[in-house]
C-alpha cells in the first residue's frame, strides 16, 4: 500500500489575525472567525515518534468543537514611548514541545517599517514528508535576493502580493533559535537566524522595503495552526504544541520591548493559553489533545487508515509517515486521523469479540472513544481491546476488538500526551 498524501496540497495558503493594537498592514482581518471564501494572506508551505503514555491515561471527554477550527495564540508589545524607528530588531523562539512531523504550524515573529507594507518571519512545520522551514515575507517588495546556500526567494499572493525568502531545515524541539532582521542600506532588509542551542547560523534572504527603518509600533508574535484551511479541522484532532517567544530587543540590546496583550483565537479558545513569564511569553496550543503521529504496535508496525475513507478497515501497515497514520488523541476521547475528520471507530457499535475497527466520520458515538491503559486501547462501550487478531503482522491485517488479555498483540504506543 502506497501512504496517501497529506489533506492539504502544497503551496495552500493560511491566515494571520494579529491583535490590536491595530497592525500594521491594510489587509489585517479583525481575529473573529475566519472566511474561506476570501484568499488567505500569506503563503504557508505545504505539508511524533511513537511515543508511550503513562499507565491509565485516559482520554477524557470535553465538549463539541465546530468543524473547520483550529487554535492560535497571539503576543502584542509596545516598546518604551518616544522610540523612534529602528535599524534592527531581533526575535527569539523555542519551540518547547514540538506537536511532531506531520503538524502545520507556523511561529511567527509580525512586524513593520516606518513607511510601507509589514513582514513577518518565523518558522513553520509543514507536515508529513516535509521538510521544515523558516521564512522572511514582506507584502507588496518587488525586489529580493537569497541569502545563505540553498535558500531561495519567490513571489508570493492572496490577500496581497509580496517576496518572500526561504530555508528549508529541520529544527529541533528545545533548541532556542534568534531571528535578527537589519536594514542593509538603501532599504534591503536581511534576516539573519541563529541556533542559540547549537552556534550555527543561516541568512534567509534580503527583500527591499518601503523604509529604511523598522517601526517600533505593532509587533507580534503568534501561533497558528493553517489545517484551517481544510473544512474536515477540527480543535480536537490538532496536536498539541507549546512554544516560548521572548521579548522583541531593538537596535542591538538598546531597547526592549514589552507585552502590551496577550489573546487567543475566537476558534478553540478553549484549548489555547498565553502565559507571560520572565523574558517573553509563553503560547500553548492544543491543550488537552496529544501530539500527532503514530500508534505503533505489534512488530512495529502501525495503526494505518488505508486510503483515509469513511468505512474503510483499521488496519496494521509499516510505517510510511503519511497522514493516513497520524493520530492525535483528542480531547474528545477520540483518536483522529489527520486530515479527513475520521475517528477510530468500532464498526456499527458492536461490541462484540471480533468486531470490525474501522476509520469513520467523527460523530461522538461511544464507539468511537479509547482509553489509553497499562499499553492498550480499550473501548469503554464494548470493554474490549484493539486487537491485532492471530498476532498476525503482515502488512494488511485487519483491526478488531477482543476481549482485553494484555498480550502483546493488543500493545499499542501512542502519541504522546503533554
Amino acid at each position: 500500500m502506497t501512504a496517501l498524501p497529506p489533506a492539504r496540497t502544497p503551496g495552500q495558503l493560511s491566515s494571520l489575525r494579529p491583535l490590536p493594537p491595530r497592525p500594521l498592514s491594510r489587509r489585517s482581518r479583525s481575529h473573529g472567525p475566519r472566511s474561506r471564501s476570501r484568499g488567505p494572506r500569506f503563503l504557508a508551505l505545504a505539508s511524533a515518534a511513537a511515543l508511550s503514555l503513562s499507565v491509565a491515561t485516559v482520554l477524557t471527554g470535553a465538549g463539541g468543537a465546530a468543524a473547520s477550527d483550529t487554535p492560535g495564540t497571539y503576543t502584542n508589545y509596545g516598546f518604551p514611548a518616544g522610540t523612534g524607528g529602528l535599524n534592527s530588531v531581533t526575535f527569539r523562539t523555542t519551540v518547547t514541545k514540538d506537536a511532531g512531523p506531520a503538524s502545520n504550524i507556523f511561529w511567527s515573529h509580525q512586524f513593520g517599517f516606518t513607511a510601507g507594507s509589514g513582514a513577518y518571519t518565523g518558522m513553520q512545520s509543514n507536515g508529513p514528508g516535509q521538510t521544515r522551514t523558516f521564512l522572511f515575507s514582506l507584502w507588496d517588495a518587488t525586489e529580493a535576493k537569497p541569502g545563505t546556500s540553498g535558500s531561495y526567494c519567490v513571489d508570493f499572493g492572496g490577500e496581497g502580493v509580496g517576496k518572500s525568502c526561504r530555508l528549508k531545515t529541520d529544527w529541533k524541539e528545545g533548541h532556542t533559535f534568534r531571528t535578527r532582521v537589519a536594514h542593509e542600506g538603501d532599504r534591503w532588509f536581511g534576516v539573519t537566524v541563529t541556533n542559540e542551542t547549537t552556534g550555527a547560523s543561516f541568512k534567509l534572504g534580503s527583500i527591499r522595503a518601503g523604509s529604511t527603518q523598522i517601526s517600533p509600533n505593532g509587533m507580534v508574535d503568534w501561533a497558528e495552526y493553517f489545517e484551517w484551511n481544510n473544512p474536515k479541522a477540527s480543535c480536537n484532532d490538532q496536536p498539541y504544541s507549546q512554544a516560548k517567544f521572548g521579548l522583541p530587543v531593538g537596535n542591538d540590546g538598546a531597547v526592549t520591548a514589552q507585552v502590551s496583550g496577550t489573546s487567543t483565537s475566537s476558534t478553540c479558545s478553549s484549548y489555547s493559553r498565553v502565559e507571560q513569564v520572565s523574558g517573553g511569553t509563553v503560547q500553548t496550543n492544543a491543550l488537552g489533545n496529544s501530539l500527532r503521529g503514530p500508534i505503533t504496535g505489534l512488530g512495529g508496525k502501525v495503526v494505518d487508515g488505508s486510503r483515509n475513507v469513511s468505512g474503510d478497515p483499521a488496519i496494521l501497515y509499516g510505517p510510511t509517515g503519511g497522514a493516513n497514520q497520524a493520530w492525535v488523541l483528542g480531547k474528545d476521547g477520540a483518536a483522529h486521523l489527520m486530515g479527513q475528520g475520521l475517528c477510530l471507530d468500532v464498526q456499527g457499535g458492536g461490541t462484540a469479540n471480533g468486531t470490525p475497527v474501522i476509520v469513520y466520520t467523527c460523530g461522538g458515538g461511544a464507539n468511537q472513544q479509547w482509553r489509553y491503559e497499562n499499553g492498550a486501547l480499550r473501548n469503554p462501550a464494548s470493554n474490549r481491546c484493539l486487537d491485532v487478531p492471530g498476532g498476525d503482522t503482515a502488512n494488511g491485517t485487519r483491526l478488531v476488538i477482543w476481549d482485553c488479555t494484555g498480550g502483546a498483540n493488543q500493545k499499542w504506543s501512542v502519541p504522546a500526551r503533554p
